[in-house]
């Protein structure tokens, strides 16, 4: 497989206050790779820094083998045009319908693109998300499986080489999480897109992930297949599943 992503020798935090560090691996097409540690182990922070919102304090990030130049403007716009978001709380705009909220990226990065493109772009988007009959309603209209959904239709809208979920069935139901596993299974199936996961929902998890990093006091407890990291009989790793699981349980 291709590698999108390539780190070396990274490390991440705030104004060179170091939130983890020394981290190596790489993500590849088509895979859906999770990130997994307890709260506060710096799991957004990463994924904040691979998207161009905080910069490194050492280390590189590759993707397809250029280096991401945090002080080039050009360069992270020119890598916001090939990856996606689906932000934990959706990040749609109340005040407008779907239809707009999808369409702000190409108006962004394209904006002399014909309105008849848009329109086609945008439509196929909600269609593949089943959403297409609610083009027109605004945010507050619909359910939080549906902006869920209608986020993952605007990370998608402009064909990104992979996408990055943040908690995405954070506040779901049981019911409704499971279809928006099946719905990025799907995704993936049909048009190859790569995804990168912050979560700590176990069923999704065990559903979704070829990959795993576990994060653990700083650094890189882990990464690699998922299949592989259930059976390591690992105290770190097994005493955060059985805590996961035990809260899930308690939770309903």
């Amino acid at each position: 497989m291709n590698e999108i992503i390539r780190v070396k020798n990274l490390s991440v935090g705030y104004e060179n206050e170091i939130v983890l560090q020394n981290l190596d691996f790489s993500i590849n097409e088509t895979e859906i790779t999770v990130i997994l540690g307890k709260s506060g182990c710096g799991k957004s922070t990463i994924m904040k820094t691979l998207i161009g919102l905080i910069p490194p304090i050492t280390g590189d990030v590759y993707f397809y083998d250029e280096k991401v130049d945090y002080l080039s403007e050009h360069v992270l716009k020119s890598l916001y045009k090939k990856i996606g978001v689906l932000y934990q709380g959706s990040a749609l705009l109340n005040s407008l319908d779907l239809y707009e909220n999808i369409a702000l990226p190409i108006r962004m990065h394209y904006p002399d693109l014909p309105v008849l493109i848009e329109k086609e772009m945008v439509y196929s988007r909600l269609s593949q998300v089943g959403l297409r009959g609610s083009a027109h309603k605004l945010p507050g209209e619909l359910s939080g499986g549906m902006r869920k959904r209608a986020a993952l239709a605007r990370a998608m809208i402009l064909d990104p080489k992979i996408i990055f979920c943040d908690e995405p069935s954070a506040g779901l139901d049981p019911i409704t999480a499971a279809e928006l596993d099946h719905l990025m299974l799907e995704l993936r199936k049909l048009f190859g897109i790569t995804f990168l996961v912050v979560t700590h929902e176990l069923r999704s998890i065990e559903k979704i992930a070829d990959k795993a990093l576990v994060l653990n006091e700083g650094y890189m407890h882990y990464y690699g297949e998922y299949s592989n990291l259930i059976s390591l009989k690992d105290p770190f790793i097994d005493s955060f599943f059985l805590k996961n699981k035990t809260a899930q349980r308690n939770s309903g």
